[in-house]
C-alpha cells in the first residue's frame, strides 16, 4: 500500500522519535507502541520518525521491525508524515527493510550507511545509489558520529548525484557548521536539514537555516512550540522555552532512552520504562528524585496530558 498523501515542498518541523516500549519480560508492549503514536501525532510533531536510535532500533528483530513499519502507518493514518528507520547491518538489509516500508505507506525512509563494518567512499556510495534504486520515495542520509560520519562535499555528492537522496539528519560533532557548508555547496539539490541531539541547539540550527530537528518525542510538545515560535518570528519566547529545557537536557545525554522513557511512563504514555540490553540503563533512587523536581518545574509547558 502507497502513502496517498501529498508531499510537501518541503519535510519541515519536530519530527518527532517514538520510544519502542517494552513489557517488563522484554517483550514489544503493543497497546503502549500504539498509544506512544498516538501521543506523538497528538502532541504536535510535524512529522514521526520510527524505528531509530532513540526507538532501539539495534535491539529489534526484523519481524519486529516490520512490525513497528505497519503500527506507524497504522495509527499515524497519514496525518503528518512518516519516516521509517532502516538502518541495517548490510546493504540488502536495509534495501530489504526500506521495500517493505514503502509498501505500508511510509512517505520517506532515513538510514545510515551499514557500519558494522567501516564502509569504504565507494560502498557508502553505492548503498545510498542501491537504495534510491529500489524505492520511489525520499531518502534521508542520517549522518551520525556512531556510524559512517559524511563530510558536507560528500553529502552534497549523494545529493547531486543519487535520486531519491533529498533530505539529511545531521548530527555529527559540529553539525551547525557542517550543515552550513552542506546547504552553501550543496544548494537546491539538498531539500533540507534536520539536527538531532535532542532539540540542544534548536534555536541555532533554525538561525542556519536547517528545516527542523528529529528529537525523541516525549516532549514533542515543547519542542513543537519551540519550532512554532521561531516560525512565528518570536525567538525570544522560543529561547527562553528552550532555555528551560537545559536540566532535562543533560540527563538525556547521560542516559539517552531511559531518560526518554522515564518521561513517557510519567506522563502516562507507556506502562513501562523498560529499556532491553545492549545499552540498557538505570535511574537510580537520586536520579528518580531529580526528575521529580526538574519535570515540576516544566509542568506548565508539558501541554499534553494523560486522558
Amino acid at each position: 500500500m502507497r502513502n496517498n498523501t501529498t508531499h510537501p515542498t518541503q519535510y519541515r518541523g519536530i519530527y518527532g522519535i517514538p520510544a519502542t516500549p517494552f513489557n517488563e519480560d522484554d517483550t514489544l508492549d503493543i497497546r503502549s507502541l500504539e498509544s506512544v503514536l498516538d501521543f506523538s501525532v497528538e502532541n504536535g510533531c510535524h512529522g514521526i520518525v520510527m524505528p531509530v536510535m532513540a526507538s532501539e532500533y539495534q535491539s529489534l528483530t526484523d519481524e519486529e521491525r516490520r512490525t513497528v513499519f505497519d503500527i506507524t502507518t497504522g495509527i499515524v493514518d497519514n496525518r503528518i508524515p512518516t519516516v521509517a528507520g532502516v538502518t541495517g547491518v548490510s546493504n540488502i538489509h536495509s534495501i530489504e527493510l526500506a521495500k517493505y516500508a514503502q509498501g505500508v505507506g511510509f512517505d520517506s525512509v532515513i538510514a545510515m550507511p551499514p557500519h558494522s563494518m567501516a564502509p569504504s567512499t565507494q560502498e557508502v556510495l553505492t548503498f545510498f545509489e542501491q537504495l534510491s534504486d529500489a524505492l520511489e520515495i525520499p531518502i534521508w542520509v542520517q549522518n551520525h558520529s556512531g556510524g559512517a560520519p559524511l563530510s558536507a562535499a560528500q553529502l552534497t555528492e549523494l545529493c547531486e548525484n543519487v535520486d531519491n537522496v533529498d533530505y539529511v539528519k545531521e548530527e555529527t560533532a559540529f553539525a551547525g557548521q557542517l550543515t552550513t557548508r552542506l546547504l552553501e555547496q550543496a544548494g537546491d539539490s539538498v531539500k533540507g536539514v534536520m539536527g538531532g541531539m535532542g532539540c540542544k541547539f534548536l534555536v541555532s540550527e533554525f538561525n542556519r537555516g536547517m528545516c527542523g530537528n528529529m528529537p525523541a518525542s516525549h516532549f514533542g510538545d515543547i519542542h513543537s512550540k519551540i519550532w512554532n515560535l521561531l516560525e512565528e518570528g518570536d525567538e525570544t519566547g522560543a529561547r527562553e522555552i528552550h532555555t528551560r529545557m537545559a536540566p532535562l537536557n543533560n540527563y538525556e545525554s547521560l542516559y539517552g532512552m531511559r531518560a526518554f522513557k522515564e518521561v513517557l511512563y510519567r506522563r502516562g504514555v507507556i506502562t513501562s520504562p523498560t529499556t532491553r540490553s545492549p545499552g540498557k540503563k538505570s535511574l537510580d533512587q537520586f536520579d528518580l528524585a531529580e526528575y521529580d523536581i526538574i519535570l515540576a518545574g516544566i509542568d506548565d509547558l508539558m501541554t499534553w496530558k494523560a486522558s
